[in-house]
């Protein structure tokens, strides 16, 4: 199986937590969604068509970043005008607080065994066509680094990343029949049900929620009860999962 990491840089990132509505507050690292939206604006795809390339293949991906700080900021948006009249600030328009991650650094892995998916990408990543963003299209993110063909290791130590499904409840389960090697310690929400794939009605039209799965975020380091298959990239451990 073919592999490559990208080392992406931004001064700012903002990627909504879904159970948030009001207030946009950000989760802490790019969740799947993000991750084939970036892709696509290296391949020069249209939101469906980077999708579809996901699709047609079977993509394992892995996420691991860091940040230095946080802050809120106002941000004014626009909601849809569905009726057949001007734009109104008063009426369409309005205001919210979203939060920002401030100087991150994310590690992406992309693994595949078509080799000509995984080239195709890789040489998209070296060449962008779009500009790359990471959760807004003013968060403008910069690829420091790219490393290709990593083996492939496991690990029960994990941090800063995602891993797919519930960890929690995978290290409780095998707790119950006796394997009490693991540590975990977090503060904030561990688990979240995101979206992983959309209904477009077209190239870049509206798009609809059609498939969600459920990921943990893991912040401080833990030791878990089990092994995860992943890349090891200057010394850190990125879990591998499939997309």
């Amino acid at each position: 199986m073919k592999n490559f990491i990208i080392e992406i840089q931004c001064q700012t990132a903002s990627f909504r937590n879904p159970d948030f509505q009001n207030f946009h507050k950000s989760l802490e690292l790019p969740p799947p969604t993000t991750i084939i939206g970036l892709a696509g604006a290296a391949l020069g795809y249209s939101p469906l068509r980077a999708q579809e390339f996901f699709d047609e293949s079977e993509f394992e991906i892995g996420i691991y970043g860091t940040y230095l700080g946080k802050c809120k900021d106002t941000w004014k948006y626009n909601k849809g005008i569905r009726d057949m009249r001007l734009y109104d600030p008063g009426l369409d328009g309005s205001i919210i607080q979203k939060e920002f991650l401030i100087f991150s650094t994310f590690m992406i892995a992309f693994s595949c065994n078509n080799e000509e998916a995984i080239e195709q990408l890789y040489k998209a990543f070296s060449y962008p066509i779009y500009a790359l963003t990471m959760g807004n299209s003013d968060s403008l993110a910069s690829i420091k680094n790219i490393e290709k063909n990593l083996d492939i290791t496991e690990a029960d130590k994990i941090e800063n990343c995602f891993v797919q499904g519930n960890v929690v409840n995978e290290v409780m389960s095998l707790a119950g029949s006796g394997n009490f090697g693991f540590s975990i310690y977090t503060k904030d929400t561990l688990t979240y049900d995101l979206p992983i794939r959309f209904e477009y009605e077209n190239d870049y039209g509206r798009r609809t929620v059609s498939k969600i799965e459920t990921y943990s975020l893991i912040g401080d380091q833990m030791k878990i009860n089990y092994n995860l298959k992943g890349l090891l990239y200057k010394n850190n451990f990125i879990p591998l999962f499939s997309i």
